[in-house]
């Protein structure tokens, strides 16, 4: 494992109950003061609504983007058990085929999304028991910001309701873990 790369796995909703000024304001921040810090770390990017996509799979982080009004766009239903269950799958199989010595020394799966109502593939107790496996087998970490916080085994995270906090307390959280 390589002390200096971690790898942040970032599982963002853009449904429609999202405020797309305050997630833009507040990941494009993140973004900013993230590529400042000088280390090998990576992320992941999965994007969801009622489909989940991947715009960014295991790349450096000094390669995040920032997003606009035309980029990420909040509509539909929240597909969160999908996201979960998809980055979870992506990531590890990513990892799974990267040389040992290659691999990161932490993985950090950051959840920012409302509840479920429209995941096709992954029910909540297959996401739950993903969640356990990787924390307890793998020792990733989860952070976990949505609507329910309860929703799973997560300890780290809060609620939605204030966008500017909740960012600012992934940045800090991340910069402690680099």
């Amino acid at each position: 494992m390589k002390d200096t790369r971690k790898e942040f796995v970032f599982v963002i909703g853009k449904s429609e109950g999202m405020d797309q000024t305050a997630m833009l304001k507040g990941f494009n921040s993140l973004i900013e003061a993230q590529k400042k810090i000088k280390d090998e770390s990576t992320y992941t990017l999965v994007l969801f609504n009622g489909e989940c996509k991947t715009p960014a799979l295991c790349r450096s982080i000094k390669s995040m983007r920032k997003y606009t009004e035309k980029t990420y766009v909040p509509k539909g239903g929240s597909a969160l058990y999908d996201a979960m269950g998809y980055a979870m799958t992506q990531v590890g199989e990513k990892l799974s085929e990267t040389e040992e010595h290659e691999r990161p020394s932490l993985v950090c799966v950051i959840v920012i999304g409302e509840s479920d109502n429209a995941s096709t593939v992954f029910e909540h107790s297959v996401v739950a028991d993903m969640i356990s496996v990787q924390k307890n087998i793998y020792k990733w970490d989860f952070v976990f910001y949505g609507d329910s916080s309860q929703i799973f085994d997560i300890n780290k995270g809060g609620s939605l309701s204030d966008t500017e906090r909740m960012f600012r307390e992934i940045n800090d959280y991340m910069t402690s873990l680099r």
